[in-house]
């Protein structure tokens, strides 16, 4: 009797501490708002709210600034307001490992390219880090190019890469040149602008200097290929580009419909099914420094069928078939 009566208040001390916790606070800081960035952040919150968690939800968007970012991260930290911090981007990632070290509040990245590349995963010489996890959102530059030579048949191509010196542009870069090597007939000609983020007119004076850039090498190239970064992100980058060449790649789907002739990237209805399942996990106990880093499972390939046939460029029925309805005119 007695041991069931203590089992009893045990449970009722429990259940009574978690009432009084309350629902779990999580804040989602946004690198800046692209579509890729705030439709990624929609489909996070709609599956947190399927899987029926309580959950207070805060969301920020640094609009590009790492300064702002930094402000409003720092300044929750000191009020306590987040028991996990979801950062979407490249930039909000890097500006959350800086201030979470040694807080004991776990973080979970997405929409970042390159983890290694911004510090978040740790390499065989660097100290462990066991507070962040995320979900890649990366597909094979191999991939990417594989299909290039398909379409084009392996014929001489020269393509021109415009971007800012933001960590996500120079990893893709690196790893297209490098892949690229093994494709004689691929050329890639980059032109890379310093990144400058501090307020709105540097943001936009560095898009127009990459304009400007990519108007320098126009004669020199066939098509333009869009990198991750915010400078492929905005809504007029195929537009402008088009206006010197074809934008052979976009960096996501707008770009496609807009008139890039391809893209593959992470399904980001899979990433937020995927960063769900790694919240839940958190919350149950596990440490994030358990949970692997990995790309999402699915994946979305999308093409232009008017931008194909004005450059004579037939689609194989296979690729199209894996578009499905992914295929724009």
């Amino acid at each position: 009797m007695f041991l069931s009566k203590w089992l009893w208040a045990c449970g009722f001390i429990m259940a009574s501490t978690l009432a009084l916790a309350g629902p779990k606070k999580i804040l989602i800081v946004e690198t800046l708002p692209v579509p890729i960035v705030t439709k990624q952040t929609q489909h996070i919150f709609e599956e947190l709210h399927r899987l029926d968690m309580d959950l207070d939800i805060a969301v920020f968007n640094g609009d590009g600034q790492s300064e702002k970012i930094a402000s409003h991260i720092l300044e929750q930290i000191e009020c306590g307001c987040f028991d996990l911090l979801i950062t979407n981007g490249t930039l909000a990632s890097k500006i959350g490992k800086k201030f979470l070290t040694g807080k004991g509040i776990p973080m979970v990245f997405v929409t970042v390219a390159d983890p290694h590349g911004a510090g978040l995963v740790p390499t065989s010489q660097s100290s462990p880090i066991n507070f962040i996890t995320g979900s890649i959102y990366s597909v094979g530059r191999g991939t990417k190019l594989e299909i290039v030579n398909q379409l084009l048949k392996s014929r001489q191509t020269d393509i021109g890469v415009i971007a800012t010196s933001y960590p996500a542009a120079l990893t893709d870069i690196d790893k297209l040149e490098s892949i690229a090597a093994n494709y004689q007939h691929i050329n890639f000609t980059k032109r890379v602008i310093k990144y400058r983020d501090r307020n709105e007119v540097e943001l936009d004076e560095t898009y127009h200097q990459a304009l400007e850039a990519a108007a320098s090498i126009a004669p020199q190239v066939d098509f333009f290929w869009s990198v991750n970064g915010p400078f492929s992100e905005r809504s007029e980058f195929v537009h402008q580009m088009s206006m010197l060449k074809p934008v052979l790649y976009g960096a996501n789907l707008n770009s496609v419909k807009q008139g890039a002739l391809f893209t593959v990237i992470p399904d980001i209805q899979s990433t937020a099914e995927q960063t769900a399942g790694i919240i839940r996990e958190i919350f149950s106990g596990v440490s994030p420094a358990m949970i692997k880093v990995q790309a999402a499972p699915r994946k979305i390939l999308a093409f232009n069928i008017r931008t194909a046939t004005q450059l004579g460029i037939v689609i194989p029925y296979d690729l199209l078939s894996i578009a499905g309805r992914n295929v724009f005119h």
